[in-house]
């Protein structure tokens, strides 16, 4: 006991010079990066260094356009600083072609993504950190975006059921809702009908444990990246525990559905002999892909509701925050009655189409308006702040500019400077939501090429190149079947308030907290 009591004070004073080395390498270091290159926002100081990183936590956006403005635009690299991730090399747009070029093996962008998930440390481990599973992954959703036109009779009646038992159907009074959580469900039933299919689609349970997985993955991520890396083994698995609670919760309620199909249609994988009444869902995808493993779908907790759940994560988040944005910037845009009126003539021409091409994908490609309205809207409030991949190169990576990068940092180009900046994107104010910027005002047809769901230099909401979002057809179609009702079911009130601004929690910039929509069931 005593040789305990003499060691504490030995083992505070370590622990005192580790917390003071871990806060100088998070917020004052240069992490390795060249010190020839500069902190976004600081002149260089060491408190300057520190006053910029401390602002990754609320204001990445402010680093994000100072970098732009100040280097990126003169064809200088920057230091992003980030206290969660580590600092980010950004490099100017015109270095795009050469960051695409290079190998998986010298810069690796899954394992930026890994990193901004901490995959490695949370329940996403099943899937994002390994390639085979990525891949496969990836693949399933292209193959689920192909089932869009035999499904969307099915997606439009579930998105009118919810609407209905969401927003309600008075037609006289102005009814507010909780805009987050009725995305989020919105969401979760929409895609469900797509993933699993009725009647579970519909079970208040299973919405309810796939809506709050959702909701939280982004957030411990965040605080895992924030642990230091010994302790990541450690605490990231306390901080997953809500995600296995939420997890556990839905797998009860969708085992007894796997089950009963293998009952019914037994290993599924064998499309010669195919059961026609066999569902043509993910979860049958997801099956078949686990008997081709070898593996059973059917035990409790198994790999197929582990990627179940992940996937879900991935259509409902991103899809519910979408949604979101683009409902705030109608609801407060000073042409508000203006844009619901012509996304409703654009919708109805839509809906009153031949019925063999009614709301098919490539019908839905053709509302302009539409497509507009959305693209505007991401561009403003993207869900990520551009593309960025790691160094794996043992010997490190030499940037277009000269300088050296070691093994280890992050190397990317910038969104948020682009889709900000006058000249790229001219006219009204590119701070400003400008609902038809992509239209001929004259033809009223899209007239720059780009497309809500495309990828391009100066257009990076979904990422670029290889790993650009495989969701994002899937995304397109669903969001505008699903705006599409909203418009010709539902007013929405115009606010005359300037519309509030997303908050940033490091790279996260969700649509503001606790904003409610005001709405009305239209009368036709």
């Amino acid at each position: 006991m005593s040789t305990i009591l003499a060691l504490l004070p030995w083992l505070a004073a370590v622990g005192l010079l580790g917390g003071i080395y871990y806060v100088w390498y998070r917020v004052f270091s240069y992490q390795g990066i060249p010190t020839s290159l500069a902190f976004a926002n600081s002149d260089g100081s060491f408190f300057s260094r520190g006053r910029a990183s401390l602002g990754s936590v609320f204001e990445v956006n402010t680093l994000l356009w100072a970098g732009h403005r100040d280097y990126s635009k003169k064809g200088r690299p920057y230091i992003l600083p980030d206290i969660f991730t580590g600092h980010q090399v950004i490099l100017p747009p015109e270095n795009l072609p050469w960051l695409m070029k290079q190998p998986a093996n010298v810069l690796s962008q899954r394992e930026s993504n890994n990193e901004f998930l901490a995959a490695k440390h949370t329940f996403l481990n099943c899937v994002a950190a390994d390639d085979n599973e990525w891949t496969f992954v990836v693949n399933l959703i292209k193959d689920i975006t192909k089932e869009l036109n035999n499904k969307t009779n099915d997606v439009i009646e579930e998105i009118q059921a919810a609407l209905e038992d969401l927003w309600g159907n008075d037609t006289t009074n102005w009814t507010q809702v909780e805009l987050l959580d009725v995305c989020l469900e919105l969401m979760s039933r929409i895609v469900s009908r797509m993933y699993v299919g009725l009647p579970l689609c519909r079970d208040p349970t299973y919405l309810a444990s796939s809506t709050h997985f959702a909701k939280f993955i982004l957030v411990e991520a965040l605080l895992a990246q924030l642990t230091p890396k010994p302790l990541r083994p450690l605490l990231g698995p306390l901080l997953a525990q809500y995600d296995w609670m939420q997890f556990k919760r839905m797998d009860r309620c969708v085992n007894p559905i796997i089950r009963e199909r293998a009952r019914r249609f037994g290993r599924m994988d064998n499309e010669e002999k195919k059961d026609p009444d066999q569902p043509s869902d993910l979860l049958s995808r997801l099956m078949q892909e686990a008997y081709r493993r070898n593996d059973d779908p059917c035990r409790s907790q198994s790999h197929s509701s582990k990627l179940l759940a992940i996937l879900n994560w991935a259509a409902i988040q991103v899809q519910g925050i979408t949604l979101e944005n683009v409902l705030i910037d109608i609801a407060h845009s000073p042409q508000s009655a203006s844009i619901q009126d012509q996304l409703r003539e654009e919708a109805t021409n839509a809906d009153n189409a031949d019925p063999s091409s009614r709301w098919t994908r490539a019908e839905v490609a053709k509302l302009p308006k539409m497509d507009s309205v959305m693209t505007e809207s991401l561009r403003l409030w993207g869900f990520a702040h551009g593309i960025i991949k790691v160094v794996v190169a043992k010997d490190g990576v030499d940037l277009p500019t000269g300088e050296h990068i070691p093994c280890g940092a992050k190397i990317g180009i910038g969104s948020y400077g682009l889709h900000h900046d006058a000249e790229v994107y001219p006219g009204e104010s590119p701070f400003s939501f400008d609902p038809f910027r992509f239209l001929d005002e004259k033809t009223e047809a899209q007239t720059t090429g780009l497309k809500f769901a495309a990828t391009s230099d100066t257009y990076l909401a979904f990422s670029h190149g290889r790993y650009a979002c495989a969701g994002r057809f899937f995304a397109n179609h669903l969001l505008k079947l699903l705006l599409s009702q909203i418009v010709m079911r539902y007013d929405i009130k115009p606010d005359a308030d300037p519309r509030p601004q997303n908050p940033w929690f490091s790279y996260v910039s969700p649509p503001p907290i606790g904003y409610k929509l005001t709405v009305r069931r239209r009368k036709q």
